[in-house]
């Protein structure tokens, strides 16, 4: 079905719209909560790896605390449900604006369920809000499993639409060659983006950045594990070619640098 060279292909293709889609939702979440902090009077300067508030602990407010850090994950969670809607009117069309969809789909459901499942844990962004709502360890655990659960559920539902931006590709997608192109489409993207996204932030990720990130694979294994159970799909007969987007790669570079260099002096609100 497919060489090595065009599963590559497909990979590289992949991993920059992914990159593409976390930074323009970083950014967006990011100036969405800065501008939440500020209706507070709260100064904010948004960072590559983090937000900084310009308060004292001790004049951090109940309101303020769940305002502030429910904002970027509600705003996911509809935005979210708005793309899921879009995808599912396009579903059949082809090209790479639709896996820009898909992926920015995929970060803003890791945004709203990630950051809830990961800020139980950690006690970190959205898990300020769990501890203010007065949540016990139990309550914790609860929301913890039932995030992980939500996304793993959202995964099977999923996954018929993930391997339908097979048509950018191929014109029908075996059964049996499933799996191998949700592996090429979206795991190795995956990992392969969140390592460059740690690397352009070090030195100053924080271990709960990086299982936020990873909180993702909670939906795409189900994807993977149900792509082995679907029948074949078939396309449109048009002939399809394999090869990299060199324009899209130069849009994802251009914007890893201006991320790296705006964010690095950092943006005040």
């Amino acid at each position: 079905m497919m060489t090595w060279k065009q599963r590559i292909f497909i990979s590289v293709n992949s991993t920059v719209i992914f990159l593409i889609a976390y930074i323009l939702i970083f950014s967006i979440t990011s100036v969405v909560t800065a501008l939440s902090a500020s209706a507070f009077d709260i100064t904010t300067e948004i960072r590559y790896n983090q937000i900084l508030f310009f308060i004292r602990s001790y004049d951090w407010t109940s309101d303020a605390v769940k305002a502030i850090f429910s904002t970027g994950p509600i705003l996911s969670l509809i935005s979210g449900i708005l793309l899921w809607i879009l995808y599912s009117k396009v579903v059949e069309e082809n090209g790479m604006l639709k896996l820009l969809v898909v992926w920015m789909l995929i970060v803003f459901i890791q945004c709203f369920f990630g950051d809830m499942m990961m800020g139980a844990l950690f006690s970190k962004g959205f898990g300020y809000v769990i501890m203010y709502l007065y949540f016990m360890d139990t309550g914790k655990m609860i929301i913890t499993l039932f995030a992980l659960a939500s996304m793993f559920t959202l995964g099977l539902l999923m996954t018929r639409q993930l391997l339908f931006t097979a048509n950018t590709y191929l014109n029908v997608l075996p059964g049996d060659k499933a799996r191998v192109f949700t592996l090429f489409q979206f795991l190795v993207p995956f990992i392969t983006g969140n390592l460059i996204i740690d690397l352009i932030k070090l030195p100053g990720i924080s271990v709960y950045e990086i299982f936020l990130n990873a909180s993702t694979i909670a939906l795409l294994i189900p994807v993977y594990i149900r792509a082995g159970m679907m029948q074949d799909l078939f396309f449109d007969e048009e002939k399809k070619e394999i090869g990299i987007s060199w324009k899209t790669g130069a849009v994802a570079l251009t914007l890893l640098l201006l991320f790296r260099i705006i964010f690095g002096v950092g943006i005040r609100f």
